[in-house]
């Protein structure tokens, strides 16, 4: 079984905590998760740690995760400003750009 987590417009530190229990629930109680950030227009780290963590989790309790579409413009711009793009390894490209090179 599974679900999708929207993540909004706004995915910074004042607003994650939601977020976060939105994919804590949704990882305990679904197989698979998507996340759905195309509507994100603002954010900061705390977008990334969550993303991560889950993916971490997902990995460790054998459940998928993937992202509805590939990370957008204010996405990949944070992506690159974390240096999370600078060496980048199948999975990285896989999970956030669904296989596809980011420009």
């Amino acid at each position: 079984m599974s679900t999708t987590v929207p993540f909004g417009e706004i995915a910074t530190v004042q607003t994650i905590a939601a977020t976060h229990a939105s994919l804590t629930g949704a990882m305990e109680g679904h197989a698979s998760v998507a996340l759905d950030l195309a509507g994100v227009k603002d954010a900061d780290l705390s977008l990334l740690q969550l993303v991560e963590v889950a993916r971490a989790y997902a990995l460790r309790e054998h459940k998928a995760i993937r992202l509805t579409a590939p990370a957008n413009a204010v996405v990949t711009a944070l992506l690159k400003r974390a240096g999370m793009l600078t060496k980048l390894t199948p999975e990285t490209i896989d999970f956030w750009f669904h296989g596809e090179q980011p420009a």
